[in-house]
């Protein structure tokens, strides 16, 4: 005795065009009205917590959002770093910008420089010292907006 689900389409004189949810009987042939969430066709989307966004924005131009990830920390697209960096960088600093404007991530955009993926960073900190372009003590400014 196997039972089969399925969909027809119908138009509705006031609704338009609409979905029943039947099941099939394969013995008799007898099709019988199911609800879809309790047949298993259609599925209730679990919304997952949203990450809560940070902003930090800067003198010299940086303007960027992201959110934690566990540990790691990821900046948004579309966010906006500052263009040039300070003398006191770390270079580590300055090769991961270097790395991103060589791979396309980052491109020139009226004196910023503009991320075009989201993109993970290993800690907030370090995140911070990207998008701003210097050095930094922790992850303290990124706020919430």
């Amino acid at each position: 005795m196997t039972k089969t689900l399925f969909v027809k389409r119908i138009t509705h004189p006031d609704y338009g065009e609409l979905y029943k949810f039947f099941e099939l009987d394969e013995a008799t042939r007898q099709e019988t009205p199911v609800d879809p969430f309790d047949a298993g066709i259609l599925l209730m989307a679990v919304e997952e917590g949203l990450p809560e966004i940070l902003t930090i924005t800067s003198k010299r131009g940086a303007d960027a959002s992201g959110y934690y990830t566990g540990e790691k920390f990821v900046v948004q697209k579309g966010s906006k770093f500052a263009a040039s960096t300070t003398a006191k960088c770390p270079k580590n600093y300055v090769k991961l910008r270097e790395k991103l404007i060589l791979e396309g991530l980052l491109i020139p955009l009226h004196n910023q420089l503009f991320l075009m993926e989201d993109y993970q960073f290993d800690s907030p900190m370090i995140a911070m010292g990207t998008v701003i372009g210097g050095w930094v003590r922790g992850p303290h400014d990124w706020k919430k907006p």
